[in-house]
């Protein structure tokens, strides 16, 4: 099993439209703390105090990291398909499942680095911002651990989603369009559509966003616990769908 999640990770480094997306979102992570320590105190925010350090790192990783994960195993997992390097892998290991598992911890593994690797960044670049404003860091205060851990954690699963999906779909086009129209179309329409509004926290994106924010007071958000049980139960589904197809279908075909 080793040597297939190597195989795959070896197939992420060499794949330069897999890793772009998750290398920008790095980049924008240092933007993004820079840009909040610069509007702190400007039209409304609160000022920069020891307190904003959470909000720090919760939104320079936050979902643009997930989605940048997601593309990136979409991209790799669908794109094996359209160029054919799937009938090569499923040869040298017959038993697809292992495959599809290997993909799978592969898809975790990178989100989990990426995540990590975000927020060390973020962490580094607002150490040195608070610093330069003369504000104290408290690390060991509430809302730090939680979104520490919380980037890393969704960003796992996003790229699990992301793999599942492009075994599913096998067309990277299919996959990329159908992520993209759920976080920005479907996703915000669909509670109206069926007229159940309180649907809405149940849906994926919604249940990260309380992951990585937490539920307050005044909104119908779920606790993070429950949000992460709520996302992990998609992406079971979602990779075990995947998985069937894949054992199912002819390697060498796509849905497209």
């Amino acid at each position: 099993m080793r040597s297939l999640i190597a195989a795959e990770l070896l197939k992420l480094r060499h794949t330069r439209s897999a890793w772009i997306p998750p290398a920008a979102a790095l980049i924008i992570a240092v933007i993004a703390v820079i840009a909040g320590a610069a509007t702190a105190g400007h039209g409304g925010n609160p000022p920069l105090s020891p307190a904003a350090l959470p909000g720090l790192l919760r939104g320079s990783g936050g979902q643009l990291v997930d989605g940048a994960v997601l593309l990136a195993w979409i991209v790799l997992s669908a794109g094996e398909f359209r160029h054919r390097t799937s009938v090569t892998t499923f040869l040298g290991q017959p038993r697809r499942l292992r495959v599809v598992a290997a993909k799978l911890a592969a898809a975790a593994l990178t989100g989990a680095a990426v995540g990590l690797l975000a927020e060390a960044l973020s962490a580094a670049t607002s150490a040195v911002v608070l610093s330069a404003h003369h504000v104290p860091l408290h690390w060991a205060q509430p809302g730090v651990a939680s979104a520490l851990l919380a980037v890393p954690l969704l960003a796992a699963l996003f790229g699990v989603l992301g793999a599942s999906l492009g075994l599913l779909l096998r067309n990277t086009a299919a996959a990329l369009g159908l992520a993209l129209m759920w976080a920005f179309v479907i996703e915000g329409i669909l509670p109206a559509l069926i007229r159940a509004p309180g649907m809405a926290r149940w849906l994926p994106e919604a249940a990260a966003n309380a992951v990585l924010h937490g539920a307050s007071a005044t909104t119908a958000a779920l606790s993070a616990g429950a949000a992460v049980a709520v996302l992990a139960g998609y992406t079971v589904v979602l990779a075990a769908v995947g998985a069937i197809a894949t054992t199912r279908r002819e390697i060498g075909t796509t849905t497209g």
